[in-house]
């Protein structure tokens, strides 16, 4: 069954979202890079609160800024945050499972010895990042393909891909290591797309990108000493995306 498109006076074509997305890259990245400029910051290692207010808190906050203008500009509040698409009730399975991989791999110790503030700011800095990538992907760009006359699948198919393919822009930080991460992103993408799609809240899927973030990223607060619980996150991936490939034609109730 796929999406029927209400006949709203702005309408983003799908070009339009592709110009957003490079938009708040180069936001988000020019920041990051401005502030952390003589640096010598690594890539995905929150070792110090001036480490993410600097690469996180500050860039990403005027990404989320930019990309709630353009929401505002659209005016679909209700469509862009809930939506109505009947999904089979197996599919639950999928958040629940995310949510509980969450607070099974985070690292606590190391969230311990860094202290309360830094836990919190580190909490707060992922859930901004799962706010503005998920109302920009999930969001925004899921509305922009279903209105634009693509299938549910291709929707989903085709915000997963430029979900992973924008975390490539880390290579010029992470160095070759980031297509390693596009991968992996685009994983973690179409897992928060059948949580939107799961739950009807696009909320949801804000939350599970925020929490994942947060468990994963702790894993990285010691680099030289990883988190090895952190390495179950790609099994759960791996047996989510096997299970929705094995029925994925009973997704929806329609088919």
């Amino acid at each position: 069954m796929d999406w029927q498109p209400d006949t709203h006076p702005r309408r983003l074509r799908v070009w339009h979202f592709i110009a957003l997305v490079v938009a708040y890259l180069v936001v988000v990245q020019g920041v990051s890079a401005l502030l952390t400029s003589g640096q010598d910051v690594a890539y995905g290692a929150p070792t110090s609160i001036d480490y993410l207010v600097r690469v996180v808190v500050v860039p990403v906050g005027l990404g989320i800024a930019l990309t709630l203008g353009v929401a505002g500009y659209l005016g679909a509040w209700q469509e862009l945050f809930v939506s109505r698409l009947p999904v089979r009730r197996w599919l639950v399975a999928v958040p629940i499972a995310l949510f509980a991989t969450t607070a099974v791999i985070t690292n606590y110790p190391g969230l311990a010895a860094n202290g309360l503030a830094f836990a919190l700011l580190l909490l707060v800095a992922t859930l901004l990042v799962g706010f503005g990538e998920e109302l920009l992907f999930r969001g925004i760009g899921v509305l922009a393909f279903r209105r634009n006359g693509f299938s549910e699948f291709r929707t989903g198919l085709w915000t997963t891909v430029l979900f992973g393919a924008a975390h490539g822009t880390n290579i010029i930080t992470a160095g070759p290591k980031a297509l390693v991460q596009v991968v992996l992103t685009s994983a973690t993408g179409l897992v928060f797309y059948l949580v939107l799609r799961s739950t009807g809240a696009l909320v949801a899927a804000m939350a599970a990108h925020g929490l994942w973030d947060f468990s994963v990223l702790s894993s990285q607060i010691r680099p030289d000493e990883p988190w090895p619980l952190v390495n179950l996150s790609g099994v759960v991936l791996a047996l989510l995306l096997v299970l929705v490939f094995v029925l994925r034609r009973r997704i929806s109730p329609a088919g």
